[in-house]
């Protein structure tokens, strides 16, 4: 997936479901939850179990209705099996020059991750679609976001860590391009008693809350 059609994605669809699962099986069936809810951008973590089977099943069942990207990849082994696995983004908790320029040799967007306003800055200038401020509710959630994008308003922000129901309008008001959500929306009860018409339905609602039509 080329960086433009990632951003085209993002500005439309605004939440990515950041699934996290015991297992393969659970991982499947609970994006397939959230896919259902209405959320199109789908990051499979790689501390799943299974998590580039996930991906792949994910690719094959949905194609381009979904798009569907490996989480906190930190290595080149990790990138290159995601690839292999049909990622179309490759989603890291941090800026390194040398995975991005894999994804690009890979012909696959890179999201890379950033937390303080150099940071920040630092990756935006290394050419990324979107940067992702992680963790953002160590620094202030909402407040830290509004006080970031005043001084550097040019950067595509998709906010992640604790992000949830309660703060998706604040996220969004304070000038964030998208929201990752995970615990949120794949709470650790549902999960365990595989309750995933209970994560369709908060997903639902997450959609309404970002206003995506």
């Amino acid at each position: 997936m080329k960086d433009a059609e990632l951003v085209q994605f993002a500005a439309a669809q605004r939440v990515f479901a950041v699934v996290r699962a015991r297992s393969a099986e659970s991982a499947l069936r609970a994006a397939e939850a959230a896919i259902v809810g209405g959320i199109k951008l789908i990051e499979v973590a790689l501390a799943t179990p299974g998590s580039f089977r996930v991906m792949s099943d994910l690719r094959h069942r949905y194609g381009d209705r979904v798009c569907v990207g490996a989480g906190s990849v930190t290595s080149h082994d990790q990138l290159d099996r995601a690839v292999k696995s049909g990622a179309q983004f490759i989603s890291m908790p941090h800026t390194s020059t040398l995975l991005v320029e894999a994804c690009r040799r890979s012909f696959v967007a890179p999201l890379i991750g950033a937390l303080t306003p150099t940071e920040v800055a630092t990756a935006w200038s290394i050419g990324v679609p979107i940067v992702t401020l992680f963790p953002a509710s160590s620094l202030g959630g909402p407040d830290y976001v509004a006080a970031l994008t005043s001084r550097i308003n040019e950067v595509r922000l998709a906010i992640s860590g604790g992000v949830g129901p309660e703060n998706i309008i604040d996220y969004f008001n304070a000038g964030a391009f998208a929201l990752a959500v995970g615990g949120r929306l794949f709470t650790s009860g549902d999960m365990k008693n595989d309750n995933y018409a209970a994560i369709a339905e908060r997903a639902r609602g997450i959609v309404r809350l970002a206003g995506v039509t």
